[in-house]
């Protein structure tokens, strides 16, 4: 059903080379650094980033700091994959090994109530279904809020199916209404809710793609990242390409797009992570055999396609190492930064400003692996398995270390090819999410207190 990686995170750096294809998607390598600056090119046609609000809260980032640990929410299972803000609430995707073990919940955290700061607000466990032909969803791994409503991939569905489009398995993305509710699966046996019309809440079904990992807008359209088999494609046991899918108006139904590779090859491809960056949609790229030479995919439709097309696909190799998996990224002003682990090598941080030339960023080697990045008050910080980070200077490279964690058990361990410690900013606050219990964390001033860092 599920293919998962356990990282053991080495903390060497991949060398910055270039690699080469043997694929049909149009490839190319970047060679060169350019010098760094603000973004002064023309106009976007969409923003960059993915659709997760920014918080413009004032003030400084303390130059000595701590994690507080702020409690463990309601069927937090093990992971929080991924953070975001809707309305006056910060929501958490959880998950206990994405797309290996059953378990997947979105958790509402709201600290003005102390006696019930956390709640749940969708629950994918399906309790009580024989895991045999069905089972539970299996991770999620992002939750974003897109124009007012939150979107949650579901990472890997019930794998047998519910025949709601057509024979085999079908992906989902749950979307809530603009109260950041979500429809309850329905009876009887937990079936997904319906289509999300009119504003409400409720679930968009992807046809014959059995994992969904991201959505996000672009051009005007909503897509997720699947792995898939093919429309035309009779054959399960054939090619299974990654893929993007595309809702319909009403989101009732997201449909099979573009994919890569292209030709089809024998194997298992998912498309992983989406951002924007440039008026390009880049994608992690996940090759379920681990031979794919490129680290990641890029699309570049021209300013009035009304879709993607296979010739807007561009394979890129930064590495050098084959099966290199996105964890991360992250767009700021004008430039993109990407978390990446490369099979034999570890996780390395990077940075463009053009979208095609990349520099590595070198973090202190105590830190350990990163794993998020976000923009807090004056300053972008980093979250390592063992430190915040913060960058600063001309190129943004200029890394100091403002908390540490000191317990012998990082709640920030890098150990799961899906599911890295999240970062967000919430009500001028930055929060963490850990790895080993769903436990959240909050970033207080002062020097760390070893109770509450590493807490399991």
């Amino acid at each position: 059903m599920a293919f998962v990686v356990v990282l053991t995170v080495a903390c060497a750096r991949p060398t910055r080379t270039t690699g080469s294809t043997s694929t049909s998607t149009s490839t190319s390598t970047p060679t060169s650094i350019p010098d760094a600056g603000a973004d002064s090119g023309p106009a976007h046609i969409d923003p960059d980033g993915d659709d997760d609000p920014v918080d413009p809260a004032p003030g400084v980032v303390p130059t000595s700091a701590h994690f507080e640990n702020v409690g463990k929410p309601p069927l937090a299972l093990k992971r929080i994959c991924d953070l975001t803000v809707l309305g006056d609430a910060l929501y958490a995707a959880h998950a206990i090994q994405p797309l290996g073990v059953d378990g997947a919940t979105i958790t509402r955290y709201q600290p003005d109530d102390a006696k019930r700061p956390f709640t749940v607000a969708f629950d994918w466990n399906r309790f009580g279904e024989p895991t045999t032909g069905g089972g539970a969803g299996q991770g999620f791994l992002r939750v974003h809020a897109i124009h007012g409503r939150l979107f949650v991939p579901d990472a890997d569905p019930p794998y047998a199916g519910f025949g709601i489009s057509e024979p085999g398995t079908e992906g989902f993305v749950f979307v809530s209404d603009a109260r950041g509710v979500f429809a309850l699966p329905r009876a009887p046996a937990h079936r997904p809710p319906g289509p999300p019309l009119d504003g409400g809440a409720g679930a968009g079904v992807l046809p014959r793609a059995y994992h969904v990992l991201d959505a996000i807008e672009f051009r005007g359209r909503l897509y997720a990242s699947t792995g898939s088999v093919p429309p035309k494609e009779r054959a399960w046991n054939g090619p299974s390409p990654g893929a993007l899918h595309v809702a319909n108006a009403d989101m009732s139904r997201w449909t099979y797009e573009v994919d890569y590779p292209y030709p089809w090859e024998r194997g298992v491809w998912r498309l992983g992570f989406l951002v924007r960056f440039k008026d390009r949609l880049y994608a992690g790229i996940q090759d379920y055999d681990g031979r794919d030479p490129h680290d990641y995919v890029y699309f570049a439709p021209s300013a009035g396609a009304a879709a993607i097309t296979r010739d807007d696909a561009h394979a890129i190799s930064v590495s050098s190492t084959n099966g290199t998996l996105t964890l991360r990224w992250y767009a700021d002003r004008g430039r993109l930064y990407w978390i990446a682990w490369h099979r034999g090598v570890g996780v390395a941080l990077r940075v463009t400003d053009d979208g095609d030339h990349w520099r590595e960023i070198a973090l202190p080697p105590t830190a350990g692996a990163p794993t998020d990045v976000v923009r807090y008050r004056d300053a972008l910080v980093v979250l390592t398995e063992r430190a915040l980070v913060r960058l600063d200077g001309e190129r943004g490279e200029k890394a100091t270390v403002i908390a540490t964690i000191d317990a012998p058990k990082s709640p920030f361990v890098v150990d799961d090819a899906f599911c890295a410690a999240p970062l967000a900013v919430y009500r001028g606050d930055l929060y963490a999410g850990g790895q080993r219990d769903g436990t959240l964390f909050r970033l207080v001033d002062g020097a760390t207190p070893a109770k509450d860092a590493g807490k399991d």
